[in-house]
């Protein structure tokens, strides 16, 4: 995982986007948005991180609106409240908190669900996101 890590913020360095190291570099002012990877289904185990709770906090603190990636499901709790939230392929039970949800297309192929059983139709149509929340 740490090669992973690695590599990722060696190509993050080469868009010269600002990067920092610790909860104290971040802004004390409002940004315009904040996108939140914290929260994973995956990697629950991060939640136990001193500096993930720090960088929750902080984004929970900050008034900027949240965006959320592949949040955890139910049950499994988050650290960061969210305005939107990505879910990424097939929906999942989501917890509260998580705003209003949307469904991205991320191209998985039909031939992938006949293999597993799951028959699966498309609600994507021509559009690469759908809300799944109430309007």
């Amino acid at each position: 995982m740490l090669d992973t890590v690695s590599s990722e913020v060696t190509l993050y360095t080469k868009t010269e986007g600002k990067q920092v190291s610790s909860i104290q570099e971040l802004p004390d002012s409002p940004v315009d948005l904040i996108i939140n990877c914290l929260d994973c289904h995956e990697n629950t185990f991060l939640m136990d991180q001193p500096w993930y709770q720090a960088a929750a906090d902080w984004a929970n603190l900050n008034r900027a609106p949240v965006l959320s990636l592949d949040p955890p499901v139910s049950g499994q709790g988050h650290a960061v409240e969210a305005k939107w939230t990505l879910s990424l392929g097939l929906p999942l039970p989501l917890s509260e908190g998580v705003g209003r949800v949307y469904l991205c297309d991320i191209g998985v192929p039909r031939q992938v669900f006949q293999e597993v059983g799951i028959k699966y139709h498309s609600p994507f149509g021509c559009k690469f996101v759908v809300p799944l929340h109430s309007a």
